[in-house]
């Protein structure tokens, strides 16, 4: 299959190589050319415009840093949508806006694509070797034929429903990702202050009731002093937005997620927006001049 891929950044950079493992003709834009070498290496075809992309694919993934991007890249006077092909399967994997969808689906029905909410979860290390969580929201019929290629990018595929479905399934989950983080911190600084040796205290933590994906996943991170650079404290607050913009349109008050906004705005102002997401913990080690450093 021909398949198009915009986006090959951190995360969309190993799902468009598990694609191209898979056997299907890629073609690859990015506004980083140095985004896609490794693709075009394995033999994936760079282009230099949209138009390239859109008139020699059949199914065109998405994979940008937000919203934002997406608005510029499909809606802009020479934009994706300007070119698309009747009948092309969009499958936008981007946490966007729910303000964005009517924009798309208006879209859709106008040029006559296929239009899928994609978004995924469980991170850049699982995207390497297919095995991410992948939430959908679309026409039925669209998500079906286009299950083969969700299965060769991940593990967990999950029909929501409609568009704005699939937008607050990723985001209900990164709301407790972002809460789990910011409470892991506290957990960890508390433990090591209460003299509990470092593998102890993670032993500790995952065979409990305080186990999560985030500790199981995040703390060897914390440990190790990357505090996963997968993901920036920008992205997160991006997400928190949205999340606050969900909530805000379903008239549902998220006091937790009010509060954890704020602590990774704080982390961003004091770090900068690129730094990892887990710089919370990092601040609260800088304030407490307690380390969480396994020792050699």
């Amino acid at each position: 299959m021909n398949i198009g891929f915009i986006g090959t950044g951190s995360m969309g950079n190993p799902i468009a190589f598990n694609l191209l493992r898979a056997g299907h003709n890629l073609f690859v834009y990015d506004i980083r050319p140095q985004a896609y070498e490794n693709l075009v290496a394995s033999g994936a075809q760079a282009c230099a415009t949209l138009t390239e992309v859109t008139q020699q694919v059949e199914t065109i993934f998405l994979s940008l840093p937000s919203h934002v991007e997406v608005a510029a890249v499909c809606l802009s006077e020479n934009g994706l949508f300007s070119t698309i092909k009747k009948g092309t399967f969009l499958i936008d994997l981007t946490t966007i806006s729910i303000q964005l969808i009517p924009q798309i689906e208006a879209a859709e029905s106008e040029y006559g694509f296929h239009y899928l909410a994609s978004p995924v979860s469980e991170g850049v290390d699982n995207a390497k070797i297919g095995k991410i969580s992948i939430f959908v929201g679309g026409k039925k019929e669209d998500y079906e034929q286009c299950l083969p290629l969700y299965f060769t990018i991940g593990k967990e595929i999950i029909y929501t429903g409609d568009r704005l479905s699939a937008i607050a399934a990723k985001l209900l989950t990164n709301l407790l990702w972002f809460i789990n983080a910011a409470a892991i911190g506290e957990a960890l600084i508390l433990g090591a202050k209460s003299g509990i040796d470092l593998l102890t205290l993670q032993k500790v933590i995952l065979n409990s009731c305080g186990s999560s994906w985030v500790a199981s996943h995040d703390i060897p991170s914390i440990y190790n002093g990357s505090y996963d650079p997968s993901f920036t404290t920008k992205l997160c607050c991006k997400d928190l937005h949205l999340i606050y913009e969900l909530a805000k349109h379903l008239n549902v008050p998220i006091e937790m997620g009010a509060l954890v906004e704020q602590i990774f705005r704080r982390s961003s102002n004091i770090y900068g927006d690129d730094s990892p997401e887990l710089s919370v913990v990092k601040y609260l080690e800088d304030i407490t001049k307690t380390s969480l450093r396994l020792s050699n």
